[in-house]
């Protein structure tokens, strides 16, 4: 699965994510173990709506990963894009 960031200018492999993280309505990832660094990929007005968009990007890694199994449920789409505030 691919997340596109929220100004369209990139675009994360998520094989390569090991984390993803919301702070003061802000969204980022790293793909690095042994750095601290977050690409943040997007701005929300609150907290509450960045850990929405947070559970949204959870739930369809779940539904591609289903449906690669066979056993497809919810938006089973390789592409998560980033959504406006």
């Amino acid at each position: 699965m691919i997340i596109v960031s929220q100004d369209k200018e990139t675009i994360i492999n998520f094989d390569k994510v090991t984390e993803i993280a919301q702070e003061d309505g802000e969204i980022g990832v790293s793909s690095d173990l042994y750095s601290d660094e977050f690409q943040v990929i997007g701005t929300y007005e609150t907290e509450e709506r960045a850990k929405e968009i947070l559970q949204e990007i959870a739930q369809r890694f779940t539904n591609w990963e289903n449906l690669k199994v066979g056993q497809p449920s919810g938006i089973c789409s390789p592409r998560y894009v980033m959504p406006e505030d």
